[in-house]
């Protein structure tokens, strides 16, 4: 994959997002911090100054003093020493009616009050935000009590927003350090995970995992074979198109366990043998039978998964029968090459003798004979690919010493649906019954094909004249792998193949056996193209 600008890698992708998400908490931490400093240092402010005034108001001269209307100049020092001392903005002494006994600005000393004094002159002593004459501040208020215990004044202390927000300020540094300390530490553990994450994938993009899934995904759909796929714990976390087709399973099905996915089919014992390999193993899957290759696997000597490949026996069978039909080309080959060497060396022989008359009327006769075979067949079939089969067949008996004999009716002209089924079925049956009369016991052994058509229904008989088939065998003859003849050299497929072609084709097959051998009877049904071709 091409190299991608930096910014689009995982690492600085990474940092990123985690110094963004920090930035995002800090600028809020930040908020709800000034918000509740402002809000702490306003109150102790605010304390800090109702402490005051209720030292100024327990004052004796304050009390005796602040009634008198010539107690300005008396109070004023007071009031003056007192915010120097403290450090607050301003201490101002009233009297009953609100008036003035003191001021930081002399000028205002005589006036009323600024804010409402009632609530301090009704007894009350509280923390106020309030703004006044020398702007918004932060004060305290409380009453001025005589020696009766009666209210004469009030005194105000307060301490400017100003101050308050040079105090906050001091703060901020402290915070910026914090903040500063924070996204560092944060770069450092996003850089790290992301170095983590990039170590744990080896070293892939995040386009590259997203592109490495789908190529994944994209190759088993391409894969004939059906592909399941166990974690360690046996659940199932992978299949393919072809194993929903022959499991009928689904994506659905994710997460659950062998025997739920597939039961009573053998397949959970295989995959829980986690060390074993298993290969082409045959079970049985619902109504069919499928090839398995179990396969764990392991990363760094850890088991961590097993995968499970199933193919449909019925391909297998049909590529068994193909091969056979192979090799039966193969053998008429084999045939006629013999006899076209036996005749080959007839004729060297009399040409060595100078007979070329015997010469020319043995090339004659041999190839007329051949001629007329093929135009016999050719004229009574038509379907060219089984006149090739029946020419090899008959080349095949005519070796061994077989009779061979096919006759027709009502085929003549005809294309047949479901030819490669047709093949199959007459390729084998005409093998088992070369087979049943080859021998030197069989002396004189005939082998015999009709094909009959009956409205749309084909019927195709075999017969031979051997020794025909016992009780045993013609209960088992059709079962998978059963054969009676040498294993080694057959696979006891034949009649297999034969039996499932007869179903595809929807039609049925019959045994009779009597002293005159074995006839095998195939009816098919709808066995014609409604169109119909000249026999060539």
């Amino acid at each position: 994959m091409p190299d991608q600008p930096w910014f689009r890698r995982l690492v600085p992708q990474t940092v990123a997002l985690q110094l963004a998400i920090i930035a995002l908490v800090l600028l809020v931490a930040a908020f709800i911090f000034a918000r509740q400093t402002q809000s702490t240092l306003e109150e102790q402010y605010g304390l800090r100054s109702l402490s005051v005034a209720q030292a100024v108001a327990a004052m004796p001269t304050v009390r005796e003093l602040v009634a008198d209307p010539e107690s300005p100049a008396i109070l004023q020092p007071i009031a003056e020493a007192v915010r120097e001392t403290t450090g607050v903005s301003f201490v101002v002494i009233a009297d009953a009616e609100g008036i003035r006994r003191s001021h930081p600005n002399p000028e205002r000393i005589g006036q009323r009050v600024s804010t409402d004094p009632s609530i301090a002159l009704s007894g009350v002593s509280d923390t106020y935000t309030q703004i006044g004459t020398l702007g918004r501040s932060v004060r305290g208020k409380v009453p001025i009590y005589d020696l009766e215990g009666d209210v004469v004044g009030l005194v105000s202390v307060g301490i400017l927003s100003v101050t308050v927000a040079e105090a906050f300020a001091n703060e901020v540094p402290a915070v910026l350090l914090g903040s500063s300390l924070a996204m560092l530490i944060g770069a450092g553990g996003a850089w790290v995970l992301a170095r983590r994450i990039r170590g744990q994938t080896h070293g892939l993009e995040p386009a590259e995992i997203a592109a490495l899934y789908e190529r994944r995904g994209a190759m088993l759909l391409g894969i004939r074979e059906g592909v399941l796929g166990f974690d360690s714990e046996g659940h199932l976390d992978l299949v393919n198109q072809e194993a929903s087709r022959l499991l009928g399973i689904s994506d659905g099905d994710l997460g659950k366990g062998v025997a739920e996915v597939v039961p009573s089919s053998g397949l959970e014992r295989l995959v829980s043998e986690r060390s074993m390999e298993h290969r082409d193993v045959e079970l049985s899957i619902g109504d069919q039978i499928v090839i398995v290759n179990v396969m764990p696997v392991a990363v760094r000597g850890q088991y961590v998964a097993t995968v499970v490949t199933l193919r449909d026996r019925t391909e297998i069978d049909s590529l068994a029968g193909e091969l056979e039909s192979v090799q039966g080309l193969v053998e008429a080959l084999r045939s006629q090459a013999h006899e076209f060497s036996n005749t080959l060396h007839t004729i060297s022989g009399l040409i060595e003798l100078g007979r070329t008359a015997e010469v020319l009327d043995l090339i004659s006769d041999h190839t007329s004979t051949h001629q007329h075979l093929t135009s016999a067949y050719e004229n009574q079939i038509g379907d060219p690919v089984l006149v090739g089969l029946l020419l090899a067949k008959s080349a095949i008996a005519a070796e061994r010493g077989i009779g061979f004999n096919v006759e027709s009716d009502g085929i003549a002209g005809t294309r047949f649906t479901g030819s490669s089924e047709l093949i199959t079925i007459v390729g084998n049956l005409v093998d088992n019954a070369l087979d049943s009369v080859a021998g030197p016991r069989n002396t004189g052994g005939a082998v015999r094909v009709d094909l009959i058509r009956n409205g749309t229904t084909l019927e195709i008989t075999v017969h031979d004249n051997g020794p025909g088939i016992s009780p045993e065998v013609s209960e088992a003859m059709f079962d998978e792998d059963f054969t009676t003849k040498n294993t080694a050299v057959h696979s006891g497929l034949g009649l297999t193949l034969v039996s499932q072609a007869v179903q595809n084709l929807n039609g049925k097959v019959n045994v009779t056996v009597d002293d005159g051998g074995t006839s095998f009877k195939v009816v098919i049904p709808a066995a014609f193209e409604d169109a119909e071709v000249g026999a060539s």
